[in-house]
C-alpha cells in the first residue's frame, strides 16, 4: 500500500474548496436547502463548482 502523499495541485484545489465552503456558509442569500445543494456541486465539481458558485451562487454583493 502507497503513503498517502499531498501534491501542490491537490493542496491548492482543497484551500479552494475550503473557501467555497465557507463562502457558501456565510451566505444570507441562500437557505438551507440552497446552501446543501451548493455545498454537493463544490464538493463534486470541485474546481469547476468553486468557479459557478463564484459566478452564479453568491447572488448580489454588498459594498
Amino acid at each position: 500500500m502507497d503513503p498517502v502523499t499531498i501534491t501542490f495541485g491537490g493542496l491548492i484545489g482543497f484551500v479552494i474548496f475550503i473557501i467555497t465552503l465557507v463562502s457558501i456558509v456565510k451566505n444570507p442569500n441562500h437557505g438551507a436547502l440552497g446552501k446543501f445543494v451548493w455545498i454537493l456541486v463544490a464538493f463534486f465539481l470541485s474546481v469547476l463548482g468553486s468557479i459557478l458558485w463564484l459566478l452564479f451562487g453568491r447572488g448580489r454583493v454588498s459594498r
